[in-house]
C-alpha cells in the first residue's frame, strides 16, 4: 500500500516535543520577551533595564527639613531577531513508498535536531562574545575555589543567588569530576532539557556541561545575563500545508509542499531567533550606578593555576 505523507498536526506536535527536550543551554537564559516581537512591532524589542534608586537617610532630629527627591530614569537594551533558522529537505515519491517507513524518525527527527543544534550554537556564540574575565585563576586540584571566587564576583554585582549557572567545556567538566567537587543536581532546572543534561551543583551554580563552547571554557552567568527570543514565521499562502505552533517556550512553522519541477515532496521547518547579552544596573554604596553584564567567562588554559 502507498504511504501517507504524514499527519501534519502530529508532525508539528512531535517536532515541538523534540525541541523542548533538547534545548539545554537555551533553557537556562531569559525567554520573557518573545511575545514583544512581531505583530507590527518589528524585529527589535527594547527591553527595560529596571531603574535603581538609593534610599536616603536623615536624623530624626531633622524633622521638618526638606527631603531629597530623586528621579526615576528607565533605560532600555535593544534585542534584535537576526537569524532565520530552518531545515528543508526533498523527498521523492519513490522514497516515501520504498524507503520511508517512519516519517517522524527518518525525516522529522533529523530536521528538528539540526535546528536545535543551531539554536544552541546561537546561545553559545552569544555567551562567547563576552571578553575574558581577569583575576579568576583556575586550580584543577581545587576548582571549588575558582567557583567560589566567581560566585563572589557575581554577588558583588548584585546578582541574585537564585538561578545562577555555569556552562563548562568537556575538559573542565572532566576536571570537576576528577576533583569530586560536584554535588547531585539531578533535579536542577524546571525543564526536561536541564533534567536530561549532564549537570551538577557547585558553589551555588547549576553546572551544565556543553560541547559547543571550548573544552577549557567556563561561563558563569545568571538567567537574566542573556535573552533568547524565538518566534514562528507566518504560514505562507499557497503551500499544500503550512501551520505554526508554540509550546514549552518554543515556536516553529512547518511547511509541506510539492515541487512539480523535480517531482518531490518538500518538508521545511523554520523559526526566527535572536540572542543578546543583557546588562543590569549596579548600585554602589555611594549611590552611583554602572551597567554590567552579570556574567563571567574564562579559559582555564590561559589563566595561571
Amino acid at each position: 500500500m502507498p504511504h501517507d505523507f504524514v499527519i501534519p498536526e502530529q508532525v508539528l506536535s512531535t517536532a515541538i516535543a523534540l525541541v523542548t527536550d533538547d534545548l539545554a543551554l537555551a533553557a537556562t537564559v531569559n525567554r520573557d520577551y518573545e511575545d514583544s516581537f512581531g505583530g507590527g512591532r518589528g524585529t527589535v524589542v527594547n527591553v527595560r533595564v529596571p531603574a535603581t534608586l538609593k534610599a536616603r537617610r536623615r536624623k530624626m532630629t531633622q524633622d521638618g527639613t526638606p527631603i531629597v527627591v530623586d528621579t526615576v530614569t528607565e533605560e532600555t537594551i535593544p534585542v534584535t531577531m537576526t537569524e532565520h533558522v530552518y531545515s528543508a529537505t526533498d523527498i521523492s515519491d519513490l522514497q516515501l513508498r520504498m524507503d520511508v517507513t517512519d516519517f517522524t524518525r527518518q525525516v522529522t527527527v533529523p530536521q528538528v535536531r539540526g535546528m536545535v543544534e543551531d539554536l544552541e550554537n546561537l546561545v553559545a556564540e552569544t555567551m562567547q562574545e563576552l571578553p575574558e574575565s581577569v583575576g579568576i585563576a583556575f586550580d584543577p586540584a581545587a576548582p571549588n575555589k575558582t567557583f567560589n571566587a566567581a560566585r563572589k564576583t557575581l554577588r558583588d554585582l548584585g546578582v541574585s543567588p537564585n538561578g545562577m549557572y555555569a556552562a563548562v567545556g568537556t575538559d573542565v567538566y572532566r576536571q570537576l569530576l576528577d576533583a569530586r567537587v560536584l554535588s547531585d543536581a539531578s533535579q536542577a532546572g524546571t525543564t526536561s532539557a536541564l533534567r536530561n543534561a549532564t549537570v551538577g551543583a557547585l558553589s551555588g551554580f547549576t553546572v551544565v556541561e556543553n560541547n559547543r563552547i571550548d573544552e577549557d571554557e567556563i561561563i558563569w552567568y545568571s538567567r537574566d545575563a542573556f535573552t533568547l527570543a524565538i518566534r514562528a514565521p507566518y504560514p505562507p499562502d499557497g503551500a499544500a500545508f503550512a501551520a505554526s505552533t508554540s509550546n514549552g517556550g518554543f515556536a516553529m512553522t512547518w511547511i509541506k509542499d510539492y515541487d512539480s519541477s523535480i517531482l518531490k515532496n518538500r518538508s521545511v521547518f523554520q523559526t526566527y531567533a535572536g540572542a543578546q547579552a543583557m546588562q543590569i544596573k549596579r548600585l554602589a554604596k555611594d549611590g552611583t550606578t554602572s551597567k554590567v553584564v552579570p556574567a563571567l567567562r574564562v579559559k582555564t588554559s590561559t589563566v595561571p593555576a
